[in-house]
């Protein structure tokens, strides 16, 4: 019977929210078919024609892919209409979400935790989970990111290392943040898997700019410098950016509510972005000090959560569907926290993001977005405690726990 929970529970989740989300508007979805019309029309000047001013907006948000993606969505553009491309690809991500936990499951491999447990617990976090309901509200292509980076290390963990690093540096290609994640192959001293990762993302790079040309890539990387100098003021955003701004500007009298229904930018001040930068550096020097502590088996899956939670939080943007790999990692916990300690974490976790919370949240976030209050203390609490059991179990224990050794 065991051997029947994940096919059945895999089976209802994709059935039920591939009909709950059927038709849902996709800004970033419209935005990837228009530029593939563009290409497909002979006209790619105009994939980053449109302004930086809709980046939450259904109906117009700009294209922040790169160009190659462009090319490769031109050919679907000419065979489907977007009706049709929107509704078979949020099946599709259902569908991944779905199997994405089977691959957490093989990642993570946590302690004193049988395969029928892990699927329970997954699919419930994922059923009432704001940040997926985000994700598959908005049918956003970051789920094919999560499912590329899942497989990657999926792939890393069965020893295919190779093929890890070519899944890793596709993900790379459509998301610019697993780039971040060769960093464990690095830290593992996995040449190989590094070697596979640089080699796909420079074929990638040379098939992009012989397609597209370098102006269109300057372009592309123009406007990701112009969204990391900004603070995008949206309640589905969880960057402590937004939050220091916002007690900033009501702590000097400068504001006195927030839009709800819109999404706003403002210039990030240089105090802000400095401190940002130091706290995403600090992050990153933590999971990378920790490695030595860990043994493989658990320093995989603990620093592919460390990093997924480190380039959410201190990105360029922390929408609040980008967590939804670490909540898919949440029994990592398992590897290194006590079993009553990491099952207190889960369940807070569960409660307070999901998606009824969230609504509450929002009616709350008239003075101050209570969304990203709670995403931030939420999540970066995961973080600081993912970081600090490691050092702690090592430092201050008499007696080494297995898995540090």
């Amino acid at each position: 019977m065991q051997r029947l929970v994940y096919p059945i529970c895999a089976l209802i989740f994709s059935g039920v929210f591939s009909v709950m989300f059927f038709g849902a508007p996709s800004g970033d979805l419209m935005a990837l078919y228009m530029a593939g019309t563009a290409v497909s029309a002979g006209l790619p000047d105009a994939l980053y024609a449109l302004p930086l001013d809709g980046l939450n907006d259904a109906a117009r948000a700009p294209f922040l892919y790169p160009p190659i993606w462009a090319w490769l969505i031109a050919p679907v553009t000419q065979a489907v209409s977007f009706e049709a491309f929107a509704n078979t690809l949020l099946v599709l991500q259902v569908v991944m979400l779905a199997v994405s936990v089977g691959l957490a499951w093989k990642v993570v491999r946590p302690p004193h935790m049988e395969l029928a447990h892990f699927v329970l617990v997954s699919f419930a976090m994922l059923a009432v989970s704001a940040p997926v309901f985000q994700a598959l509200g908005a049918n956003q292509p970051q789920i094919i990111s999560l499912f590329l980076v899942l497989l990657a290390f999926e792939r890393y963990r069965a020893q295919s290392f190779a093929m890890a690093g070519v899944i890793l540096a596709v993900a790379a290609a459509f998301k610019l943040a697993p780039l971040f994640l060769v960093l464990i192959f690095l830290l593992e001293r996995n040449w190989r898997a590094a070697g596979a990762f640089l080699a796909t993302g420079a074929a990638l790079a040379a098939m992009s700019v012989a397609l597209a040309g370098w102006a269109l890539h300057a372009r592309f990387l123009e406007r990701v410098s112009f969204i990391d100098n900004q603070i995008i003021l949206d309640t589905t955003n969880y960057a402590p950016e937004v939050l220091l701004y916002q007690l900033q500007a009501l702590a000097s009298g400068q504001a006195t509510g927030w839009s709800l229904s819109e999404t706003l930018t403002v210039a990030e001040p240089f105090w802000l972005s400095t401190l940002m930068a130091a706290l995403m550096l600090a992050a990153l020097a933590a999971l990378i000090l920790m490695r030595p502590r860990l043994i493989p088996g658990t320093a995989v899956p603990v620093l592919l959560m460390g990093f997924a939670l480190a380039t959410a939080l201190f990105g360029p943007a922390s929408w609040g569907f980008y967590f939804v790999l670490p909540t898919l990692l949440l029994p990592t916990l398992f590897h290194i926290l006590p079993r009553l300690t990491a099952w207190r974490w889960i369940i807070a976790l569960g409660l307070l993001q999901s998606f009824p919370a969230y609504l509450i949240y929002f009616e709350m976030s008239a003075a101050l977005y209570v969304t990203t209050l709670m995403g931030v203390l939420c999540f970066g609490g995961l973080l600081l405690a993912l970081v600090l059991s490691v050092f702690r179990a090592v430092r201050f224990e008499p007696d080494v726990p297995l898995h540090f050794r």
